[in-house]
């Protein structure tokens, strides 16, 4: 949805075009049931108006509570889901149409267009939104194993994946990619962690930058690509500033850290 809102207002694309861009990307490496029906999405009439229908459905969204449910369950086993978490923030955000117009009509936000460069800013847009749909499925992966851990369901993740292609709607082209990946090393942790993974990641990882940089300067809010891109840095962060959060929280609730230099539990007294 965040890279139909930067096609449509940032790059001013018809629904013709939208549907002929989903068509061929559902071609690529990023064919999938989702980019599939997009596609079909933009081409159903409205017969009551003759427009497009999905120009007059109403921007609030409805939710059954899975994506609730997995991120509370998510940091029940402490595990990062970001995408997750902001998809249903977005969600519960949407709901609240009448604080959104009466804001709109506050702060008065412009909506920049994208620069004259349209086709390399489309192409930046394809591997934005590979990358970050690699990284959603890292994210949802990684807490399938640490449940199948942690809550003792020795949960077969080469068989899920495998199972998910046979029809879902995450059925997507980089399931057969997973489904070797966890028949090869079926207790791997995390995904970005293998090889042929971690080269398409690399790759493509610039364009999610930069896209993430234009929505920006465009006024067009991107969450998930931001909290992909997030998860992704911190991922591979050798060192995180949470060192900092241990001493806030020894100084303010004695809650005690751990040294780099030497094994145990610590506490300071700090000075005013």
């Amino acid at each position: 949805s965040e890279t139909y809102d930067l096609l449509k207002r940032g790059v001013g694309y018809t629904n013709d075009e939208l549907h002929e861009l989903f068509r061929d990307w559902n071609k690529g490496e990023m064919r999938s049931f989702l980019l599939e029906i997009t596609a079909d999405v933009f081409l159903q009439p409205d017969p009551e108006t003759g427009q497009r229908l999905v120009d007059m459905i109403l921007d609030k969204a409805g939710a059954k509570g899975t994506g609730k449910w997995t991120a509370q369950e998510a940091m029940d086993i402490a595990v990062p889901v970001p995408g997750i978490d902001i998809a249903v923030s977005m969600r519960d955000m949407s709901i609240y149409k009448k604080q959104r117009v009466a804001a709109f009509q506050l702060y008065k936000p412009k909506i920049r267009a994208v620069p004259a460069d349209r086709p390399k800013f489309i192409a930046l847009l394809h591997d934005a939104l590979a990358c970050s749909t690699l990284l959603a499925y890292a994210q949802g992966l990684a807490m399938l194993q640490k449940a199948s851990v942690e809550l003792k369901m020795e949960i077969p993740v080469q068989d899920v994946a495998r199972i998910w292609q046979g029809g879902c709607i995450i059925r997507s082209a980089y399931l057969e990619l997973f489904t070797s990946i966890f028949k090869k090393d079926p207790g791997l942790e995390n995904i970005l962690l293998h090889k042929k993974v971690a080269i398409l990641v690399r790759k493509k990882q610039s364009a999610l930058r930069k896209v993430i940089q234009r929505a920006a300067a465009m006024g067009i809010p991107v969450g998930g690509f931001m909290n992909a891109l997030t998860w992704l840095d911190a991922s591979c962060a050798e060192k995180l500033p949470t060192n900092l959060i241990q001493a806030q929280r020894d100084y303010f609730g004695a809650h005690g850290y751990q040294r780099i230099d030497k094994e145990g539990n610590f506490h300071t007294e700090w000075k005013d």
